[in-house]
C-alpha cells in the first residue's frame, strides 16, 4: 500500500478515536499551528451570533469615517462553481475574523488581545481593508472592531461589541 493511502487511513482513524472518545478541546502550540488548515467549526455546535469585521479610518485633517463592514456578500454566478478564487479569498478571511472571536472568547474578560497572532493578523487584514475601501487614503489612522452580530433576513437582530482595537497608523 503506498504511503499516501496510510496517511489517509491513519487520518480517518484518528477521526473515528475522536467521535468516540469525548474529552476536553485539544489545546497546544503545534495544534494550533493546524489550525491554518481547517476551517472553525464551531458554527456545528449551535446557532448563535456570527463575528463581523469593521473598520473605520481618518485622513489627517479629516473626521472619521463610518464603521464599514469588510465582508459584505458577494454576488453569485454560474462561473464560480468552477473558478472563484475570490470566494475562497474571503471565506479564508472570514475564517481568520472567526478564529480571532475564538481566541478573545477563550482569553477572558478584561485579556490584552493585542499579543495573539490571530490578531496582528487581523490588523493586517483590515489595514488591506481600509486601503480597498479608500484607495486615495494613503496617510491616515483606522480602528477595526470585532461584533458579533445576529443575522436575520431584515438585517440584524443583535450586535454586540467584542473588541475595538485603538487606534492604528496605515
Amino acid at each position: 500500500m503506498p504511503t499516501i493511502a496510510w496517511l489517509i487511513l491513519m487520518y480517518f482513524v484518528w477521526l473515528a478515536i475522536g467521535l468516540v472518545w469525548q474529552s476536553q478541546t485539544v489545546r497546544g502550540p503545534w495544534f494550533f499551528l493546524f489550525r491554518a488548515f481547517f476551517p472553525n467549526w464551531q458554527f456545528y455546535h449551535q446557532v448563535g451570533p456570527v463575528p463581523h469585521l469593521y473598520v473605520r479610518c481618518e485622513a489627517p485633517g479629516q473626521a472619521w469615517s463610518d464603521w464599514q463592514w469588510v465582508y459584505p456578500r458577494r454576488t453569485r454566478s454560474v462561473w464560480n462553481l468552477f473558478h472563484n478564487p475570490w470566494g475562497n479569498r474571503a471565506l479564508a478571511e472570514q475564517n481568520l475574523v472567526d478564529h480571532l472571536s475564538s481566541d478573545i472568547k477563550d482569553l477572558g474578560e478584561g485579556q490584552d488581545a493585542s499579543r495573539l497572532v490571530t490578531y496582528q493578523l487581523v490588523c493586517r487584514l483590515a489595514a488591506q481593508a481600509v486601503r480597498r475601501l479608500h484607495p486615495g487614503l494613503a496617510q491616515g489612522r483606522y480602528q477595526l472592531e470585532i461584533r458579533l452580530e445576529r443575522p436575520i433576513p431584515s438585517g440584524f437582530a443583535s450586535s454586540d461589541t467584542v473588541l475595538r482595537s485603538p487606534e492604528m497608523a496605515l
